[in-house]
């Protein structure tokens, strides 16, 4: 906890290392772009699709997860300027906190 002398963080500060620690989350598990618009958190997965990341624990964990909370995420391939991209998107996320909680549940 980072409390000092003056008090708890702001509001804008908790937000700002909830981000960060939202990005270590999202690049363990192969996110090489994470994009928060209108209540949706898009996750772009790494775009060489012979990756090594393909066959790993952590992308069969990944997958897990979309197939236990198919109510709350998609995944879906996107043809994109470089290529198909493989995207995992979570509806209903209004919050850092929240984009959080859903980064830190894939964790397991």
């Amino acid at each position: 906890k980072l409390i000092d002398r003056f008090g708890a963080l702001p509001k804008q500060a908790v937000s700002l290392l909830n981000s960060i620690k939202i990005k270590w989350i999202a690049t363990k598990f192969g996110v090489e772009k994470l994009v928060m618009k209108q209540g949706k958190m898009i996750c772009y997965f790494v775009s060489d699709q012979q990756s090594a990341f393909y066959a790993s624990p952590n992308f069969h964990q990944v997958l897990q997860f979309v197939q236990k909370h198919s109510n709350i995420c998609k995944m879906k391939e996107k043809q994109t300027p470089n290529g198909l991209r493989l995207l995992l998107t979570f509806e209903n996320v209004k919050s850092i906190r929240k984009a959080l909680e859903l980064m830190e549940m894939v964790g397991g």
